[in-house]
């Protein structure tokens, strides 16, 4: 893994009880490597091991050769049967990550992180070329905590949770999501966005639609033949359910502070 330390990943839930279906669903990955292939003739290397307490995935990728614009490899929480999971509007959930994208070189960006995918791809985490940390994208509220906070090399951990709202076309509240950022090289402790509203017409994510969800980059832009990526993912455990409620929201919140 030439060195690389890897991303970890928890992935736990303790919203109300039958709020946690897709979590608790989650037996697989989905691997989507080229998802946007504009270099299709890089060396890639893309590795996933699913297991529910130490699953893996690797990106390495250089020597894009002649291209456009963005290369996109992701991989997505799946079902028992290899299908990727449907979140929708009453699945509430709590994710957590920490990553590190050990090489970006000479590339125009990269964006690495979570994924989505509900009219358009989304993207909560980290995008090198500025070092900006933030959410954007697909049907999730957007939220910026700022450029600067993030650099090649730096160990970031990431977290979002999911509150399901009153109810899908009720007028009740809406949906909410909160975005947390931990850079654990700069010691910057743990920053909230605090909890944002959905702003869709259904106040959350439209339950008549899939809604997928899961963890990649898109690398902007490389060099055709001095362009080089390197991205790990490892550690990445999913609770049994029946040990999602004891986890709960707690756990890292208590260390979290505003910004």
């Amino acid at each position: 893994m030439n060195g690389s330390k890897g991303i970890a990943v928890l992935i736990a839930c303790g919203m109300a009880a039958g709020a946690n279906a897709a979590i608790s669903n989650v037996a697989s990955y989905v691997d989507a490597p080229r998802t946007f292939n504009d270099f299709g003739g890089s060396n890639l290397v893309f590795q996933s091991n699913f297991s529910p307490s130490n699953g893996s995935l690797i990106i390495q990728e250089n020597n894009y050769g002649a291209g456009g614009f963005a290369n996109r490899h992701m991989t997505w929480l799946g079902d028992a049967a290899n299908n990727k999971e449907d979140f929708n509007y009453g699945d509430g959930w709590d994710i957590s990550m920490t990553m590190q994208v050990n090489a970006a070189d000479n590339v125009g960006q990269v964006e690495a992180g979570f994924q989505f995918d509900l009219f358009g791809f989304g993207l909560f985490g980290a995008l090198t070329g500025n070092g900006e940390i933030a959410a954007f994208g697909s049907v999730m509220p957007f939220f910026t905590f700022g450029t600067g906070l993030y650099n090649v090399g730096d160990e970031l951990m990431l977290r979002m949770i999911h509150r399901p709202g009153d109810g899908e076309n009720s007028g009740g509240a809406p949906s909410t999501m909160e975005y947390m950022y931990n850079n654990l090289t700069t010691g910057s402790g743990w920053v909230s966005s605090g909890e944002i509203a959905f702003t869709t017409t259904e106040g959350g994510i439209p339950s008549s639609f899939d809604m997928f969800v899961g963890v990649g980059a898109q690398i902007n832009q490389p060099d055709p033949t001095l362009g080089n990526v390197d991205i790990s993912f490892s550690n990445i455990a999913i609770p049994a359910p029946a040990s999602l409620a004891l986890m709960g929201l707690g756990g890292l919140v208590a260390t979290r502070r505003r910004r």
